[in-house]
């Protein structure tokens, strides 16, 4: 698995310069820092090659930013963005490297409501509680309704490509990161 993006800059000095200001200013940088991550959530949602419906909602639904400044002791600022941890297999590790299935297994997507309730519970197709089979000529998994009538609850793949694009976002978006902060700080200081 690829590094963690880093983001090079002269974070001590920065942090020093960012513990002498007043109040009203760390809490501007504050801000800015929010609505510039807020902005780098929009670019991950817009430069992924996902149409975010159906069972990758949930992955758009998990995305998210946080900023927290420390005003006690040394003062320090962090803003982090991502996705929240969730039981299971790490889906969006899969969309942002890609995936293949081990050599005669396959990948499942859960499809069914029921099928999506047991995957937040980090359960799977064998915790399914009715019978599964694979129709013929089919890449699902179902269950019978009747004599003519599948309900289809998972989706089974061999492959998938990555193409959430998550680094490439957030990195080309922390030009805007920095300039809301800016933008915040330059209109608290025309307050003073």
């Amino acid at each position: 698995m690829a590094d963690a993006p880093q983001i090079r800059s002269n974070a001590a000095e920065l942090l020093r310069k960012f513990d002498r200001l007043p109040a009203a200013l760390q809490t501007a940088v504050e801000r800015g820092m929010k609505r510039g991550l807020l902005l780098s959530e929009e670019e991950v949602r817009k430069g992924a090659d996902l149409n975010f419906s159906g069972s990758r909602s949930g992955l758009l639904s998990r995305l998210t930013s946080v900023v927290h400044a420390s005003h006690t002791g040394a003062v320090s600022i962090e803003g982090r963005i991502g996705f929240r941890k969730t039981a299971g297999y790490p889906y969006e590790y899969a969309q942002e490297f890609g995936a293949d299935a081990k050599p005669g297994k396959a990948m499942v997507v859960p499809i069914s409501d029921q099928a999506k309730f047991l995957s937040e519970r980090g359960e799977g197709p064998r915790d399914f509680p009715g019978e599964l089979f694979r129709p013929p000529n089919t890449r699902v998994l179902a269950t019978r309704q009747g004599p003519y009538r599948l309900q289809i609850h998972y989706v089974l793949f061999k492959h998938l490509k990555p193409r959430l694009h998550f680094r490439d976002s957030v990195e080309a978006s922390m030009d805007d990161v920095a300039k809301e902060m800016v933008k915040e700080f330059a209109g608290e200081m025309v307050k003073e």
